[in-house]
């Protein structure tokens, strides 16, 4: 196991944390959360400060970065698409915005963002207009879960265990529908660096890797499982990480801990030691920092809320230097 320096972020956010963005060109950390804030971080070796915090009336649900034209965007929990504007310390909508549930995944394509709802609509924001310029939507009934977007692809995984990929730019099609490897719901899915398969994970303690022209590669590890004599507790993989033009995968679960998965060799490498007692729900990752969010998601498996959700757990936030 690596020997990583770790710090914590603070202040974090105390509520459930939504999305962690790395502007690495910027040295800069974004985190969103339910309690409808976006918190800026700057950092650098051994130092991180808290540089801006806007907040929204409604919870933030996900955000995104376009690098070439410094904007930032969020969803939120009531289907809106806001602009960050740092300088006013506001959020500007988007004025042609369709969506009327919540934004639940946002992915960068070229100089464009692509948003998938939970009224199964993806649409296409041109960041240099701000204006929408593509909405279709996926089989009725359908919900976007996550996204994943390069330059040619966009890969979504859906409720009913679907996973779905287009071509981009979007045309219309209705995409077609891949082998999701998974048995159980996906939480999470991400294309591989090089961009000739896709990741995904899965509540039950399973991450599938799929290759899009090439069967024979694909496999399907269990992880964030816990063994004991007489029962097996398993977990959700709730955050998924790739570092950087590597095979180099980060896991994340609602047991507290990381794991870090060679994909190539097919073998676990590194075992981070657990954060806390939350569930590990976001990963960010570059080729230099690795950034770890945990959040009391225990609400979730809940069979029914009978507890004040004030009583959850705070959330934290760390920045380890790999």
């Amino acid at each position: 196991m690596g020997n990583h320096e770790m710090l914590e972020i603070v202040p974090a956010p105390q509520d459930y944390i939504s999305d962690v963005v790395l502007l690495a060109d910027r040295s800069l950390i974004v985190v969103t959360s339910w309690d409808g804030s976006m918190t800026l971080y700057e950092y650098d070796v051994g130092r991180i400060t808290l540089k801006e915090r806007l907040t929204h009336r409604f919870a933030l649900t996900s955000c995104c970065y376009v690098e070439s034209l410094h904007k930032l965007y969020v969803g939120t929990v009531q289907g809106e698409i806001l602009e960050a504007d740092l300088d006013s310390k506001r959020f500007c909508p988007v004025a042609n915005n369709k969506a009327e549930l919540g934004i639940s995944s946002i992915c960068r394509y070229r100089k464009s963002i692509i948003f998938g709802s939970w009224d199964g609509l993806l649409q296409v924001i041109d960041c240099s207009t701000n204006l929408i310029t593509t909405q279709q939507s996926l089989p009725k009934g359908s919900k976007v879960l996550s996204m994943d977007a390069n330059d040619s692809k966009l890969i979504v995984a859906t409720t009913g265990n679907k996973t779905i990929c287009f071509e981009l730019p979007l045309n219309g099609s209705n995409g077609f529908e891949v082998e999701s490897g998974l048995k159980y719901q996906a939480r999470r899915v991400k294309l591989t660096p090089e961009g000739d398969g896709y990741v995904s994970s899965s509540l039950d303690g399973r991450v599938a890797v799929e290759y899009f022209n090439d069967s024979a590669r694909k496999f399907a590890f269990r992880c964030h499982r816990m063994n004991l004599v007489d029962i097996n507790f398993v977990f959700p993989v709730n955050a998924l990480g790739f570092v950087p033009n590597k095979p180099l995968l980060y896991t994340g679960g609602s047991d507290g801990n990381v794991s870090c998965w060679n994909i190539v060799s097919r073998k676990k490498i590194e075992q981070l030691p657990k954060f806390n007692e939350n569930g590990v729900v976001q990963l960010a990752c570059s080729d230099k920092i690795l950034v770890v969010a945990t959040s009391d998601d225990s609400f979730k498996t809940n069979a029914v809320i009978n507890e004040d959700l004030t009583q959850l757990q705070p959330s934290r936030l760390y920045i380890l230097y790999l």
